[in-house]
């Protein structure tokens, strides 16, 4: 299993973990439980009560809205990157399912340990704020280049915002399609395109990003 230093070390490729203060992320990581999840294993489901802060230290985390009698995939947590809401800014219960990818490790800070901390870190709640405004501000961006942008420049915006934890991003085409609102064969064109051009190189169930900056010329970021 990954120890704490490991999981500081990954986890600081967020940019929100990488700005606190030294202090507050040693005390979430010695507050935080470290797990091996199976592939498809649920980590919470549609309802229930928020309950703290997650990281994904190894594999990746798919999130599911449910939308009339489906659920459909709206985001994938790569390694190196936080989700999950405290219940202290909830006005509700969950609002999506998150489901383990493939096989992950996991870390997670639960809503107790977080009022622990803020016994002596006054700022850890000034900081969740941070984290959901940041969360918020990714789903309006996400939201915007769905409905306007056309198909290739969708693609390649939706690989920038999977790509922010690093190159390398656990995403199928056929998932990809999904999460773009397009068809795999349409998405499959794209990338060979953006391939033929040495922007990503495809891969066995990743698509590794090479040029991140000519990728966000391409999505018009």
């Amino acid at each position: 299993m990954i120890d704490s230093g490991r999981a500081e070390k990954i986890l600081a490729r967020d940019g929100w973990f990488a700005r606190q203060p030294a202090a507050l992320r040693r005390a979430l990581l010695a507050r935080a439980q470290i797990s091996q999840v199976e592939a498809g294993q649920w980590i919470y489901g549609t309802g229930d009560a928020l309950n703290g802060l997650y990281g994904v230290v190894e594999g990746s985390a798919h999130l599911m809205l449910a939308t009339g009698d489906a659920e459909v995939l709206i985001e994938i947590v790569q390694a190196g990157q936080l989700f999950g809401q405290a219940a202290r800014f909830g006005g509700g219960p969950r609002l999506v399912t998150a489901i383990a990818g493939e096989r992950s490790v996991l870390l997670h800070v639960p809503d107790h340990a977080l009022a622990e901390i803020a016994r002596s870190e006054a700022d850890v709640w000034r900081s969740f704020t941070e984290l959901l405004y940041g969360q918020l501000a990714n789903a309006l961006a996400l939201a915007g280049a769905m409905i306007h942008l056309p198909p290739p420049a969708r693609v390649a915006a939706r690989l920038v915002m999977l790509s922010g934890a690093g190159p390398r991003v656990r995403v199928t085409q056929s998932q990809l399609a999904e999460l773009t609102g397009l068809s795999r064969k349409t998405v499959n064109a794209h990338l060979r395109a953006l391939e033929e051009d040495g922007i990503v190189a495809l891969a066995y169930r990743a698509i590794v990003v090479k040029d991140r900056v000519r990728l966000k010329a391409h999505a018009n970021i």
